[in-house]
């Protein structure tokens, strides 16, 4: 009898397992491999009612130690075409120390996260939109919504 629940447990398991490896979707294997001394990332959205009251901006940069100036770090954000796929895919070749200011500090450095701008981009929840940049180099991205209520402008 326990021999009996044992096995349904195991084959139940194998089962759900089977379901939901079926269940990922790959959605980024005609996207290339990083080539070597660069990482790919991913930007995965929600699905909406309305894509286009949406977009995305991303801030490729890294974690540093800094002082109280501001800093920015440069770099160009490149769109490349997935021949064969009509999609797009974005890449940073380089990225460099940006402008600083040159104010005396008197408190101790802290870590903050250091980036380069990117432009607001389309918003799509049905495809992902794949990044590549330099090894030691993280994107994080903010999500931007439109407000439903339409505003008048004033006439002057």
């Amino acid at each position: 009898m326990i021999k009996h629940i044992i096995l349904a447990s195991i084959y139940l398991l194998g089962g759900v397992t089977l379901y939901a490896s079926e269940k990922v979707k790959d959605n980024i294997h005609m996207f290339p491999q990083a080539k070597e001394g660069y990482v790919r990332h991913v930007v995965e959205v929600p699905k909406t009612d309305n894509d286009y009251a949406h977009k995305i901006s991303l801030s490729i940069g890294k974690t540093m130690m800094v002082d109280c100036n501001h800093r920015a770090l440069y770099g160009k954000v490149k769109e490349v075409s997935l021949k064969g796929w009509g999609y797009t895919y974005l890449e940073v070749d380089s990225i460099d120390e940006g402008v600083t200011t040159m104010m005396a500090c008197s408190k101790p450095k802290t870590e903050q996260f250091v980036a380069l701008q990117d432009e607001l981009r389309r918003y799509n929840s049905r495809l992902p939109l794949v990044v590549y940049v330099p090894q030691g180099y993280e994107v994080r991205y903010h999500i931007w919504s439109a407000d439903e209520t339409e505003h008048k402008a004033i006439k002057r």
